[in-house]
């Protein structure tokens, strides 16, 4: 596995504290990153919701961080990006994405469970654009309100799973 960033250190509280553990990410190959699936009540392609995921896990205790999933719902509706984030983190802060250093949406919290919060918007033909030729998705969250903090996250595979879910 590959570090996001050597120096990015990720210190959210999860329900508890934690020391502050280095992020990771699946390995940067093609293959690897972006997985895809597609599920409906018959085969028929206009029946399948297809969706494109990724995720940031704790390096060491392989604790869900960060999941950006891209779906496209059946009967080609407008496709949605959702991202589930952990609890713990500055509400009022949003989230804000970016591509490579360009802005590309800022997401306010849906709602909260037991399983962290939960943001979407729709992947418009511009984000997915974005997203399909950039390098890096950057996830920049606020862990304390007087404090920002980014991940990035590998864009290699996600024009693959562009192309097997559209």
């Amino acid at each position: 596995m590959q570090f996001i960033k050597s120096s990015i250190f990720l210190s959210v509280a999860f329900g508890v504290s934690m020391a502050a553990q280095p992020v990771l990410a699946q390995q940067a190959n093609e293959d690897a990153l972006w997985q895809t699936r597609c599920a409906g009540p018959s085969r028929s392609v206009e029946a399948l919701t297809c969706e494109a995921s990724e995720s940031v896990r704790m390096k060491d205790s392989g604790q869900l961080v960060f999941k950006v999933d891209l779906i496209f719902p059946a009967d080609k509706a407008a496709p949605v990006l959702r991202m589930q984030a952990p609890l713990g983190f500055y509400l009022p802060g949003k989230i804000r994405l970016g591509v490579d250093g360009n802005p590309i949406s800022e997401l306010e919290i849906g709602f909260c469970d037991k399983r962290g919060c939960f943001l979407s918007t729709e992947a418009t033909p511009d984000i997915i654009a974005a997203m399909t030729a950039g390098a890096v998705l950057q996830i920049d969250f606020a862990p304390a309100a007087d404090r920002r903090q980014t991940i990035e996250l590998p864009l290699a595979g996600f024009g693959r799973a562009m192309n097997a879910v559209q």
